[in-house]
């Protein structure tokens, strides 16, 4: 058994999750932002070669008055399932000033690339935490290679879907409860809410459960959107970060 180095990441193929009673990203943000000076100090992350196998079938990014998100949907297209894959992203503003990047030491594992993606399988990869020193207006992005062995058993988590409310003063957000079916722990378990409407993503958020047992005690969870999730289809999925 292994705990991964606990990068997010949200499965599309296999069980579909819908969401997570944790602590929101969003309540992260201003440590993180209080941090930054000395973050962008650290040492860059090398991704190292180029994935070829996993495929950005479309690439999202919205700003509102709580923050700027990234989504990615991707595909795995080889026949071997992936664990780690770092992802590299590189925020511009409209005159193509850099105004944040997350390939510096010191972030949260699951701003800096998928955790776990199966063999054929399709998912999104969001972060919540684009704490641009300008106004974000593009991005590109690099996929490097897996570096972690992927479990012969992808321990069970389900979620309830989810069920969405306003909060007057943080927004709008997701909330329902969480259970680990396997019989291992699971240690900073992410999930992540993504709104879709005709298929494009319109919002999208993250929360963390520092801990959850093998008792097949449910956690509830709350995750909150940055983007508008009003009348849109709401999914969230928590896949596995220990193994």
């Amino acid at each position: 058994m292994r705990r991964r180095a606990g990068i997010a990441w949200v499965l599309l193929a296999g069980i579909a999750l819908v969401v997570s009673g944790c602590e929101s990203t969003q309540s992260k943000s201003a440590k993180l932002e209080a941090e930054g000076g000395k973050l962008a100090k650290v040492e860059k992350i090398e991704i190292g070669a180029s994935n070829k196998s996993i495929k950005v079938l479309d690439k999202y990014m919205f700003t509102d008055q709580y923050g700027t998100a990234i989504v990615l949907k991707v595909e795995n297209e080889s026949g071997q399932g992936q664990v780690d894959v770092p992802i590299v992203v590189n925020v511009k503003d409209a005159k193509g000033k850099s105004v944040y990047r997350n390939n510096i030491e010191g972030l949260e594992d699951g701003l800096l690339g998928i955790g776990l993606i199966g063999p054929g399988e399709t998912g999104y990869w969001v972060n919540d935490q684009v704490l641009a020193t300008g106004k974000p207006a593009t991005f590109n992005y690099e996929i490097g290679a897996g570096e972690g062995k992927y479990p012969a058993k992808v321990p069970e988590i389900v979620v309830t879907p989810p069920k969405l409310q306003n909060d007057t003063v943080s927004g709008l957000f997701v909330s329902g409860e969480v259970t680990n079916k396997s019989e291992i722990e699971q240690v900073d378990l992410l999930l992540t809410a993504v709104a879709t409407k005709g298929g494009k993503v319109v919002a999208a958020g993250r929360g963390v459960i520092p801990k959850l047992k093998t008792d097949g005690k449910a956690e509830p969870y709350r995750i909150y959107f940055i983007g508008d999730p009003t009348g849109a289809k709401i999914e969230v999925f928590a896949p596995p970060t220990t193994f």
